[in-house]
């Protein structure tokens, strides 16, 4: 079974630690990395742990190899968030205390193997920031759409996740900007304030010039209870 929405991602430590990376800031998804491991991570983690050996010396929970030459690395499949991690990578020095599956299993003893509450956080925070960036593209698309468009009323899905409505209405060498973002995501679940106001902060920053207030009015019709709008002057 293969799964083409799992993601790849290094544990905090093992990044630093056994591959001697620096922790980038937030804007960076640890799992797109520019390093042979992960290069390797990510190839095998839409069928993981199919075609890899499990690492015996651990009992529980089941971790598996990967290799790359001389070197080992140990991962994990966590089905509870659909990641493979890479819990950690060691050389290889069979009958050697340094070893690679002693490392592991040394790692495991000290439940320093797993990723911890810091690596979950990490991948949430990332996944935040992600959905922000794409949905102000999206918002600033459909603005570009609507002032190519005067009068007429555009919709769309940003992200396929948050409904929006935009018009824009010319007039005498003004323009009218209208936008109402939806308080209810496309699967029905509620929208934080928090996000649509970082939203209408985007769409503000993208017109510097324009003066924004609140509206709860629609030039076209009717405003839904669930919906906040902003008219812009420019």
């Amino acid at each position: 079974m293969s799964s083409d929405t799992r993601r790849a991602r290094p544990t905090i430590r093992c990044l630093v630690d056994d591959l001697g990376l620096r922790l980038p800031p937030l804007d960076a998804d640890l799992g797109e990395l520019d390093h042979p491991w992960l290069d390797e991570l990510r190839r095998s983690a839409p069928t993981s742990p199919q075609a890899q050996k499990r690492i015996l010396s651990i009992a529980h929970p089941l971790v598996y190899r990967l290799r790359i030459s001389s070197e080992r690395g140990a991962t994990w499949v966590d089905a509870a968030n659909d990641i493979v991690w890479l819990c950690a990578v060691h050389r290889r020095e069979e009958d050697s205390g340094g070893d690679a599956y002693a490392w592991f299993a040394k790692l495991h003893a000290t439940r320093e193997l797993l990723p911890t509450a810091d690596d979950i956080l990490r991948f949430r925070a990332e996944a935040v920031i992600r959905l922000h960036r794409l949905l102000v593209s999206d918002l600033l698309m459909l603005v570009t759409r609507a002032l190519a468009r005067p009068g007429e009323e555009l919709s769309s899905d940003l992200g396929e996740y948050l409904p929006c409505r935009m018009l824009v209405l010319s007039s005498r060498g003004f323009d009218e900007i209208w936008c109402a973002l939806s308080a209810l995501a496309t699967d029905g679940t509620h929208v934080r304030e928090q996000l649509r106001d970082l939203l209408f902060a985007a769409l503000e920053a993208h017109f510097p010039g324009a003066i924004f207030e609140t509206r709860s009015d629609w030039p076209s019709g009717q405003v839904g209870w669930w919906e906040a709008v902003r008219l812009g002057l420019r």
